[in-house]
Formats: C-alpha cells, sequence, structure tokens
C-alpha cells in the first residue's frame, strides 16, 4: 500500500488579499510560518519515504519547516499551481473588468481556456498527472509528502480517486494541513482530509 500525505503550503499575503498568484514566488507569512510548525508536530509522529515539493517558496519554505525526518526534499516544478499569466496579483474583480474578453471564456470553458498568457486546467492536469505517474511508480508502497498548492492537490486527489477533471472542485485543503490518501493495488481511499 503507498501512503500519499497531501499539504498545503502556510498562508502568504496574495492569500490574504484573495488573489489569484499562481506561479508568482512569494513567502510565507508569520501566520503561514506558525502553521507550518504546528503542522511539523503532527508529522513528529509520521514516518515517511519521501517528501516531494512544488519549487515555488511557500511551498519549500513549508516542505523545510515540516521535515522533521530531515530528508532531502525532491523539488519539481510539474507540482506547481496554475499559471494565472497576466492575472497574477489580481482578484477575480479586477481581471473581469481588465481582461473581460479572456475572462468571459474562462468562465465558460475553464478546463481549457486559458488566462492571459498563462495555462489552461486541462494543461496543468497533464503535467502534475505525468508527475504523478512517475513518483507512484518510483515509490510504491512507501509512505510519500507531496508540499504543493490548492489547485494542484485538488488534481491530484482526482487522479488518485480516478477522477474527471471537472470533479477538482470537490476538494479543498485547508493552509497548514495533511490530508491522508491510501492506494492499494490501484484502488484510493480517502483516510483523512485537513487534518492538522
Amino acid at each position: 500500500m503507498t501512503k500519499i500525505y497531501l499539504v498545503r503550503h502556510g498562508e502568504t499575503d496574495y492569500n490574504k488579499m484573495g488573489c489569484y498568484y499562481g506561479w508568482t514566488d512569494c513567502s510565507l507569512t508569520q501566520d503561514g510560518v506558525l502553521q507550518s510548525q504546528n503542522l511539523r508536530k503532527a508529522f513528529e509522529n509520521i514516518k515517511y519515504d519521501v517528501m516531494v515539493s512544488s519549487d515555488l517558496k511557500r511551498a519549500v519554505e513549508t516542505a523545510n519547516i515540516i521535515n522533521c525526518e530531515s530528508k532531502e526534499i525532491l523539488i519539481d516544478n510539474r507540482l506547481r499551481e496554475l499559471n494565472f499569466g497576466l492575472w497574477e496579483g489580481k482578484s477575480h474583480q479586477e481581471i473581469a473588468v481588465k481582461y473581460a474578453e479572456h475572462w468571459n471564456l474562462w468562465i465558460e470553458d475553464w478546463e481549457n481556456a486559458t488566462p492571459s498568457e498563462g495555462e489552461s486546467f486541462s494543461n496543468m492536469h497533464n503535467r502534475i498527472c505525468e508527475y504523478m505517474d512517475e513518483i507512484l511508480d518510483l515509490y510504491r508502497d512507501k509512505s510519500i509528502v507531496i508540499v504543493s498548492h490548492n489547485g494542484s492537490l485538488r488534481i491530484i486527489a482526482a487522479y488518485l480517486l480516478r477522477l474527471s477533471l471537472d470533479k477538482i472542485w470537490s476538494f479543498s485543503f485547508d493552509h497548514g494541513k495533511y490530508s491522508l490518501l491510501e492506494v492499494n493495488e490501484g484502488h484510493c481511499i480517502i483516510k483523512g482530509i485537513n487534518n492538522k
């Protein structure tokens, strides 16, 4: 059986402002650091074989804090959040006015339309699923900690449960918390969501 711990990074200033900021590289707030430190206490009692992380600062900082066993953290940019392109750092209200045409296309076909100079959810889905195929093959029957972003973790959860892309909205991952899914012979069970 493969155990997969999904960890969302701690809070950032952009989270507090309610902005889209997928590939914008920013650090944790003080609260985000505290969230990660509190989560570290849970990981003192969790045995894991490998920890992997998105390459963005907020995820790497969280991974470094919770990495109780001081294992090497494998960094991969395929675990990044969606690239929002020119929408980065803006609220949906601002985007709806400044990029009205692209915004309306995105609302109508969120899976395939792209934010201005960004990427589509279907492209993001492909890169994350490609990564998951590799990591699950390399660490079959091991315990894997994945530190990433809400959008990325939604896709990973849907991938593990063999759900279509439109089902990602059934999941929400809280800052500085972990969820546990277990995969046995291709069958996935949710063991816990947003634990701390």
